[in-house]
């Protein structure tokens, strides 16, 4: 938090304010970001545990307009609190994370064009914390970035027939690696994939580009 100079927010402020915010929220890599994150949708039992105060621009945006912030720099905290939120729980190798961090680039960028007399907020490295009741589960597999690379690469070399069979598959024990895009357009999250899907579906790829039969497919 800047603790050094707070600018009290008048209509001028607030007006470029919202240009960054709207900015940010008409990004199309803002999608993920424009609303709180729905971590019971999205199977994130930990989620509120590791992130202690969950923040998105869409809560920016309604806060600015209804006068709840007395500084520039109280609004400029909270929006770069979304994308430390973001990287604290997901990683730096996350895609998700290099998303943020893109979004942080223009955040900053435009700060400096409309705002250059204001600092700039300051990022605080923060780790996981790890509790009790976060951990009680059994460490879990994990797949790595090389493996989710591999998997993305080997996509490309399917028939379109077999595209499909692994999207059947990948549906049917991981709904949330789903995100639609546009009507009946979908994106695949490999980081949403359980792993014992993933490792099926690795499996079931590599036997295709190996010569296998297609009908000889990984139950899953």
């Amino acid at each position: 938090m800047i603790k050094n100079t707070q600018t009290p927010l008048n209509k001028d402020e607030q007006k470029r304010l919202n240009q960054i915010v709207q900015q940010l929220i008409d990004s199309n890599d803002s999608v993920e970001f424009r609303q709180p994150v729905d971590y019971k949708r999205l199977n994130l039992p930990d989620y509120i545990q590791i992130v202690k105060r969950p923040m998105d621009l869409g809560t920016v945006h309604l806060k600015l307009n209804n006068n709840a912030y007395k500084t520039v720099e109280e609004c400029l905290d909270e929006i770069q609190l979304i994308w430390d939120n973001c990287k604290l729980y997901n990683g730096p190798q996350s895609w998700i994370t290099k998303i943020a961090e893109k979004l942080e680039r223009l955040f900053k960028k435009n700060v400096k064009n409309y705002l250059p007399l204001v600092n700039l907020p300051q990022v605080v490295p923060k780790t996981k914390e790890i509790t009790s009741d976060v951990y009680q589960e059994e460490p879990q597999e994990q797949v790595t970035y090389n493996d989710k690379v591999e998997f993305s690469n080997n996509l490309k070399q399917l028939a379109p027939e077999q595209i499909g069979l692994i999207v059947h598959m990948i549906q049917n024990t991981s709904p949330n690696a789903f995100i639609e895009i546009e009507r009946e357009k979908y994106q695949i999250i490999v980081d949403n994939i359980e792993y014992e899907a993933f490792t099926k579906c690795q499996q079931q790829i590599q036997a295709w580009i190996s010569g296998d039969d297609i009908n000889k497919k990984v139950k899953i």
